[in-house]
Parts: C-alpha cells; sequence; structure tokens
C-alpha cells in the first residue's frame, strides 16, 4: 500500500511540475513575443528617422541649388543636417536614449556614418563592376545590405546603448 502512496505521490508531483513547466515556457513566450514586437517598433522608428533625414537632406540641397549656392556647398550643408536630424531623431525617438551622454554618442555615430560610407561604396563598387548589377540596383542593394547588417545594429547597441550596450560586458544591448 505504501508502493502505491509514493506512486500516486510522485505522479502528482510530475504533474504539477509539468504545469509548470508549460506555464513558464508560455511566459517565456510572452515576453519573447513583446521583446520581438519592440524591437520591430524600434527598427520601423529608425527606418523613418533615415528617411525623414534623407527628405531634409535632400530639401535643403535643392532649396540651395534653387538659391545659387555651388552644389558641393549645398550637398556637404544637406549631408549635416540630414546627419544631425537622423541622429537626434534617433536618439530621442527610435532608440529612446534621451539620457545618454550627447558627446560620446555623437562621436559613435560620427564612426558609424563614416564606416558606413565606405562599406556602402565598397559593396557597391562589388556588385556594380564585379557581379554585373546595374547601377541602380547596386546602390540600392549595397545600401539595404549596409543598413541592416551595420547601421541598425550598431546605431542600437553601440551608439545609443547606454550603460547596456555591447561595450559594457551586459551584452543586453539596450531598452
Amino acid at each position: 500500500m505504501a508502493s502505491v502512496a509514493k506512486a500516486a505521490a510522485r505522479s502528482q508531483t510530475t504533474e504539477v511540475s509539468a504545469r509548470q513547466d508549460v506555464l513558464r515556457a508560455r511566459t517565456l513566450s510572452r515576453n519573447a513575443a513583446r521583446l520581438v514586437w519592440r524591437e520591430r517598433g524600434r527598427f520601423l522608428r529608425a527606418q523613418l528617422s533615415s528617411a525623414i533625414a534623407t527628405g531634409v537632406d535632400w530639401v535643403l540641397l535643392a532649396g540651395l541649388l534653387a538659391a545659387g549656392v555651388h552644389y558641393l556647398v549645398a550637398a556637404a550643408a544637406g549631408a549635416l543636417l540630414g546627419a544631425a536630424t537622423d541622429f537626434f531623431l534617433k536618439k530621442w525617438w527610435a532608440f529612446d536614449a534621451a539620457q545618454g551622454p550627447l558627446a560620446r554618442e555623437a562621436r559613435r555615430y560620427a564612426m558609424v556614418s563614416v564606416a558606413s560610407a565606405g562599406l556602402n561604396s565598397g559593396l557597391a563598387y562589388l556588385l556594380v563592376d564585379s557581379a554585373r548589377l546595374r547601377p541602380l540596383e547596386g546602390l540600392l542593394l549595397a545600401s539595404v545590405v549596409v543598413m541592416a547588417g551595420w547601421n541598425y545594429p550598431l546605431q542600437r547597441w553601440f551608439v545609443f546603448a547606454g550603460r547596456r550596450g555591447l561595450l559594457s560586458g551586459s551584452g543586453s544591448g539596450g531598452r
């Protein structure tokens, strides 16, 4: 009789443990879904920030050209205002990094942006001159690859990561 009672107790313990495991799995699944949803929102806000910054760049460029400003000066002014627009939109909106140190984030943003320009140019060169894509196709493909593989990850986990970024040792990467 004692062995039957022990078997019943083990069965109940196993059943309770299995229910707890299912509840833990559901909770982890819900938490993972929330994290993915939040990251998706950050990604979309970052892309919209870039699009707005590109628009600012082009509007200023066109306005300065129409006003008779030399095209190189107009291009530089547009690029600088576009970069500043992108930086501040990402800092305060896309990545919600208002508390982060402005000077450090600006330096990191500049480093990532300069490297991005090099990567875009290099990859576009390979795609157009080696892979024989048409220039517009090569440029577009290069920009998408660099955006997804370089710009977004580094802006997310290096530029605007605060104390929880790649270099902090925690590896959690953000907000």
